[in-house]
């Protein structure tokens, strides 16, 4: 009986050492896909890839480190500052790689991020005099302190507001713009309704004043007698 057992624990000890390498390999496919897209430069194929690695394998330090290095070109320092403490967690206080991101937490924490959103929509925003997009606008890793945010869009005035990014933080801006009522004077179909709505309104003004109806008093004629109306 003994025996017996001792084969089964054998056998679940094999069977899961056989599954732990399959994940390990598997972790580590992604993992080197994952690098070798982040160096040609392709950082969502790389951020997928890592993902998947570090699911995989969650108590290994090196997915996370990656991870937190794409992040960081990414622009999100949210989940960078996230993935860099996942890593220094997992790994010594010697460890030769932790400098690099710790140099990389504390650029993070001088970042936050920046929401921007208006009325109407899809209007173009310049951050301190540069155009960074259209709205709806989120930047991940804007530089902390204070910065003039512009929205603009034809037809309509230009919105601006003076702003202070929280260092670590999140701010939401939003931004009304509205409709610029001197340029409607130089659009063609405003001068096509106004030649009409004068048109209309001469005519009425002619049947207004014809008619049966004399409109002027009768002249007034004058002899040695007097003078007094004329006609009948």
């Amino acid at each position: 009986m003994r025996v017996v057992v001792a084969s089964i624990l054998v056998l679940l000890l094999v069977g899961r050492a056989a599954g732990a390498d399959v994940t390990n390999d598997a972790a580590q496919l992604h993992l080197d896909r994952g690098i070798a897209a982040f160096r040609a430069g392709d950082f969502t194929l790389a951020h997928r890839e890592l993902t998947a690695a570090r699911e995989l394998v969650p108590h290994k330090p090196n997915p996370h480190r990656w991870l937190a290095l794409t992040e960081v070109q990414l622009g999100d320092c949210a989940r960078a500052l996230a993935s860099i403490e996942a890593f220094r967690s997992r790994v010594s206080t010697d460890d030769p790689r932790l400098a690099e991101l710790v140099r990389l937490r504390e650029l993070c924490e001088r970042t936050g991020v920046l929401s921007v959103t208006s009325t109407p929509i899809q209007a173009s925003l310049r951050i301190d005099g540069a155009v960074v997009g259209t709205t709806p606008y989120r930047g991940l890793s804007m530089r902390a302190g204070a910065h003039v945010v512009v929205a603009e869009k034809p037809g309509f005035v230009a919105a601006s507001r003076s702003i202070v990014v929280p260092a670590g933080g999140e701010l939401d801006v939003r931004l009304e713009l509205a409709p610029n009522r001197a340029s409607i004077t130089r659009r063609w179909w405003f001068w096509v309704a106004t030649a009409g709505a004068l048109a209309v309104a001469g005519t009425a003004i002619y049947f207004a004043t014809s008619g049966d109806t004399p409109t002027l008093l009768p002249p007034i004629q004058c002899d040695p007698a007097g003078c007094q109306p004329g006609g009948t």
